[in-house]
């Protein structure tokens, strides 16, 4: 995977994280939603100033945000699969629990 999808991928999951909607997130940052939108595909290479504007509204270090690795502790994944399932609609959920069910038992 090329930089600009990862560095795409990585700002998403930081929306995602911090329960932002792509458009709320577009906002917050001084950027059209569709621009958003091509920065989390990998189109678009967000720019020094907009990379800023992210850590600023996330209230994270730059550095946090470039971290691309996606090295997670077990209770950070655990973290995020929580938030993740918490806005899901109920018929997803019994989705994800038999998919788990089936994959841990």
């Amino acid at each position: 995977m090329d930089l600009k999808k990862r560095l795409g991928k990585r700002i998403k999951e930081l929306k995602m994280k911090y329960n932002y909607k792509q458009s709320e997130l577009a906002e917050l940052v001084g950027i059209a939603t569709k621009t958003q939108s091509c920065i989390e595909t990998g189109r678009n290479f967000p720019s020094s100033e907009l990379l800023e504007m992210y850590a600023k509204v996330l209230k994270l270090d730059v550095s946090e945000i470039l971290s691309i690795n996606n090295v997670n502790t077990k209770q950070e994944l655990i973290t995020d699969i929580n938030k993740m399932i918490t806005g899901a609609k109920e018929k997803d959920i019994i989705i994800i629990h038999k998919f788990l069910k089936s994959l841990l038992y």
